[in-house]
């Protein structure tokens, strides 16, 4: 697999990835697109060979409470390539992304019925929150909030 950050040109490929992963809740075109023109978003791609994106990760930063916080907005692996490293490696390198942004807390929401995902994320050192976020979800599915402190970047701090 190859890894590299999305552009514009994938746009169409992303939002079918969307669409194949997440039928209920798939991302539309348009914020897609705003995804991938915002200077506080990253768009990571996993592609084989032939250059088919099979994978992506797209997370975002913001202020919460004077610091700066990274959420994991999405998280999609076409079915025939999961359980082979592509997403574990996809969050390694958001949070990388992250930690060169000073980012120190990634926080992201997980559906209460997906055990598969919550574990999956406290296997990457994730923690559930007491947060409940009710009918997060279009079908009314409530969410778990989980959260991961990131090391400080003390490369940055030594040069």
């Amino acid at each position: 697999m190859n890894y590299c950050k999305a552009n514009l040109l994938d746009l169409l490929a992303i939002e079918q990835l969307e669409k194949d992963c997440f039928p209920t809740e798939a991302f539309n075109r348009r914020l897609i697109k705003n995804l991938l023109i915002n200077t506080k978003s990253f768009i990571i791609k996993a592609t084989t060979p032939a250059e088919k994106i099979i994978g992506d990760i797209i997370g975002i930063t913001r202020k919460e409470n004077n610091v700066s916080v990274g959420r994991i907005f999405s998280l999609c692996v076409l079915g025939e390539y999961r359980k082979k490293g592509v997403a574990s490696r996809l969050v390694q390198l958001l949070e990388e992304s992250f930690c060169l942004r000073d980012i120190k807390k990634i926080r992201l929401e997980v559906s209460t019925l997906n055990n598969i995902a919550r574990a999956f994320y406290e296997r990457l050192g994730y923690q559930v929150t007491s947060g409940i976020l009710p009918h997060f979800y279009h079908d009314g599915t409530d969410a778990c909030v989980m959260i991961k402190s990131l090391p400080q970047n003390s490369l940055l701090r030594h040069t």
